[in-house]
Parts: structure tokens; C-alpha cells; sequence
């Protein structure tokens, strides 16, 4: 025995004080019951439509998202992450030409001679930019491909290595 059920066997007398009268039990039980019973009858009924509409919305929240997760627009809410990476590689390339025609503007002898340095540089790139225009259309429509994107940053080095061509045949002349 614990010390506090020690302490109440010994001070009974003191918490028996009222009794509860005759038919109290009989009493107690029979409203508990009817209690009971009419509000059982009013919950089976809500509890039940309840159910069922927590199951209906379950489906739909799984279908929605199995549709979500399968549909072809999977590629386009995956498209978040490698555009921005598109993006930032495409302004470093475009950077990184700048700084090279620049180059190749320094180590000319003349403004006329950098102007015709320049337009072939131009030349040589304006069929790099068409194929640049038509892999970007390629990648609007699907921005996952990684055989388009690989050859994107393909076509954006090359650009980088013709402009170095030409500052080592220009510099060196």
C-alpha cells in the first residue's frame, strides 16, 4: 500500500460524510442513458457523413496529386531551378564575349582596323546566335531535356573559343 491510500483507509469516517439517497444509482444510470442514447442518435448520423467526406476529400487530395505529380506539366514546375541556371550561365557567356571583343579591340593598331576585327568577330557568331535562338525555342517547350541545354552551353563555348582564336591570331600578328 502507498502512503496516501493508507492515509484515506484510516480517515474514511472524515470523506463518507453524505450518503447519496435511496435510488440514487437507479437514477444516475437512467439519465446517463438516455443522454447517452439522443445524442448518439444525432452523432451516428453526423459522424457518419463525416466519414464519408473525409474519405471523399482523401481521394480527391490523392488523385490531385498523382495527376499533379504525372501530368506533363511535371516539366515545367521542375523547369524552376535549371532556367535560373540558364539564366546565370547565359549572362556569364555573354560577360565573358564582352571582355574578349574587348581584347580584341585592345590589341588593334587602329579604330578602323578594330571595326573590321569586330564584324568579322560578328560574322563568325551571328550563325552560333541562330543556333543559340533555336535551342532556346527547343528548351521553352521542354525545359528538363538535357541534351538541348548540354549543347546550349556547347554553343555558348564555342563563341568563347573563336573569340580566343582571334585574339591570339590578332595579339600575336
Amino acid at each position: 500500500m502507498t502512503v496516501l491510500e493508507d492515509k484515506i483507509r484510516k480517515n474514511k469516517t472524515h470523506y463518507d460524510v453524505h450518503e447519496p439517497a435511496e435510488g440514487h444509482e437507479a437514477r444516475f444510470a437512467a439519465r446517463l442513458d438516455a443522454r447517452f442514447h439522443s445524442d448518439m442518435k444525432k452523432k451516428s448520423v453526423a459522424y457518419i457523413v463525416m466519414r464519408y467526406a473525409a474519405g471523399v476529400l482523401i481521394v480527391a487530395a490523392v488523385a490531385a496529386l498523382l495527376l499533379f505529380q504525372y501530368s506533363d506539366n511535371s516539366s515545367v514546375a521542375n523547369a524552376g531551378p535549371m532556367e535560373e541556371e540558364l539564366n546565370v550561365m547565359i549572362e556569364h557567356y555573354n560577360r565573358l564575349a564582352d571582355q574578349k571583343l574587348d581584347e580584341i579591340s585592345a590589341c588593334t593598331q587602329s579604330d578602323e582596323e578594330a571595326e573590321r576585327v569586330n564584324d568579322m568577330a560578328e560574322e563568325q557568331l551571328q550563325s552560333l546566335e541562330e543556333d543559340a535562338q533555336e535551342l532556346k525555342e527547343k528548351l521553352g517547350e521542354d525545359v528538363s531535356d538535357e541534351r538541348v541545354y548540354g549543347a546550349l552551353v556547347n554553343n555558348y563555348r564555342t563563341r568563347i573559343k573563336i573569340l580566343n582564336n582571334i585574339i591570339t591570331n590578332i595579339c600575336q600578328m
